[in-house]
């Protein structure tokens, strides 16, 4: 699974485990989300920080995705 960002920003996210999403762009951690029991995501930063809740995956994913790319250039490569 991949979601584009930006055009050429493609964040690739993957599956690790049930209910575990990891996202990557060009090597670099951009962060997860947990599913939780009652169905709600709960998205983590590139620094493993808690950034809230969502109702769906896509949502989770275009927030992380967004955060990443604002904070980007501390040092990724790009």
């Amino acid at each position: 699974m991949s979601q584009a960002v930006d055009g050429d920003r493609q964040v690739r996210w993957s599956q690790v485990e049930e209910k575990f999403f990891v996202g990557n762009f060009r090597g670099n951690f951009v962060g997860y989300i947990d599913q939780t029991v009652d169905g709600t995501f709960r998205k983590f930063d590139k620094m493993s920080v808690l950034r809230g809740e969502a109702s769906t995956l896509e949502s989770s994913m275009a927030f992380l995705n967004e955060l990443y790319f604002a904070s980007s250039g501390e040092g990724d490569r790009q």
